[in-house]
């Protein structure tokens, strides 16, 4: 078998995105991977391009003893969440988060992991992301 990585489009309307974002690794960690990118998300070429996303919350699910980390796509990219275990990190309350990456910042999030050694490792992930301005 290969590693999966499942990207599933939960609610997509004109402010709002929500993705569930399933990982299956038997072989390896997951290398850095765009999992979401501005110029996806325009309500199926109906609506605006986003020019950013804001977090507003992030639910997970990871077995042990793996760990994701999502990161703000840049020149040199910035980590925003490590994640392990499992729990929920909400932002909203503190206006969400923003993309803070500076130069060669694409407004895009990537993925990655580490902690696979052997055997299959799993992780479950629920973004709610809110669409900021449009092009």
């Amino acid at each position: 078998m290969a590693n999966t990585l499942t990207t599933q489009l939960l609610e997509e309307g004109p402010r709002n995105i929500r993705l569930r974002v399933v990982g299956v690794l038997d072989t390896s960690n997951v290398a850095v991977v765009t999992l979401a990118a501005l110029a996806t998300y325009n309500q199926v070429g109906t609506g605006p391009t986003p020019t950013a996303f804001r977090i507003d919350e992030i639910e997970y699910s990871i077995s042990d003893p793996l760990a994701v980390q999502l990161q703000w796509h840049a020149t040199t990219n910035v980590t925003f969440a490590a994640l392990a275990g499992r729990g929920e990190i909400c932002f909203q309350d503190d206006g969400g988060m923003h993309d803070n990456s500076g130069a060669g910042r694409t407004g895009a999030i990537d993925i990655l992991t580490t902690g696979w050694t052997a055997g299959t490792q799993v992780f479950t992930l629920e973004l709610h992301l809110v669409k900021v301005g449009s092009a």
